[in-house]
């Protein structure tokens, strides 16, 4: 071959080699560090944006206490949990506790009205709509530091009334390094608060007296009717008993139509695998139905 085609040939491989190693570079340099920082630029808790501010949880609960574990006991969370139920159930308060170490917080009263909006707590529609409640705990090295945020619905609670709330919550802390502790005396006052600014709204509703009751044509209709289904009912159990004398009864309840039924522990009639008197129903799930609306925080 030519040597100056040699040359040429050498000096093109050469253009090509730098230009291929001058494109790695550049790819490397901009992909790893936003690999790298993938995990670590996660927002903070109040640092974040929505929809979704940051946070993964699920919208709805096994408790209104979310992040306790390793700070609380159960059966804490569980009393906590019971105050909070009546509450909601009450529709005075629908409330989130939201526990967090120091280091994973950045604007604290930030952190507590994104977690409001991103649950969704609060009623969506009716007298007490957007009556959603959140309080923030942030766990630093020998205390806490609680903030709250308030839904729009709840305009009666002041921030007197529930900085003091906090208060006692914090001191009690300080006082005894407990957080079980803590969180009783955080809902205990806080229920008191509530109650004293919102009446319960769910209120039985009352059934007329029997003497109340009109006496005409409708009424005397009514007694005939009993009346004659109680004759049938009389007769059918003659013809029962008629049955079982000449057939005999064995062991277990007599059923029309043949077999018999079985009655299980406490009074729960079973059948088919149904229970009505037994049996343990699923744990309530715990979150908010609203739109999550805030009005104020500390």
């Amino acid at each position: 071959m030519h040597p100056k085609v040699v040359r040429r040939f050498r000096i093109l491989a050469e253009a090509v080699l730098v230009a291929i190693l001058s494109v790695a570079f550049d790819v490397s340099a901009n992909f790893t560090p936003a690999h790298a920082g993938s995990a670590s630029d996660a927002p903070l808790c109040g640092d974040g944006s929505a929809p979704d501010y940051g946070f993964t949880y699920d919208l709805q609960q096994p408790h209104w206490t979310v992040g306790w574990k390793g700070y609380v006991s159960p059966q804490t969370v569980d009393e906590v949990d019971a105050i909070l139920d009546r509450l909601n159930e009450e529709s005075i308060t629908q409330t989130m506790i939201l526990i967090k170490p120091q280091e994973e917080v950045g604007i604290r009263p930030n952190c507590a009205v994104h977690f409001l909006r991103y649950m969704k707590l609060g009623l969506p529609s009716g007298e007490r709509k957007d009556n959603g409640f959140v309080f923030l705990i942030v766990l630093e090295k020998d205390s806490i530091d609680v903030h709250y945020a308030v839904g729009l619905g709840l305009p009666a609670l002041t921030a007197y009334e529930l900085t003091n709330v906090n208060r006692a919550a914090e001191n009690t802390y300080k006082s005894t390094q407990d957080m079980d502790q803590a969180m009783l005396a955080l809902v205990d006052e806080y229920d008191k608060v509530a109650r004293d600014n919102y009446p319960p709204l769910s209120q039985p509703e009352s059934t007329p007296e029997a003497g109340d009751q009109p006496y005409g044509p409708v009424s005397t209709s009514a007694i005939c009717g009993q009346l004659c289904l109680g004759a049938l009912l009389l007769l059918f159990l003659l013809w029962i008993f008629s049955q079982m004398g000449r057939g005999g009864g064995g062991r277990g309840g007599f059923y029309p139509g043949g077999g018999s039924r079985s009655w299980g522990r406490g009074g729960g009639f079973s059948s088919g695998g149904f229970s009505s008197g037994g049996g343990r129903s699923s744990p309530p799930s715990r979150g908010g139905s609203g739109s999550g609306r805030s009005g104020r925080t500390n």
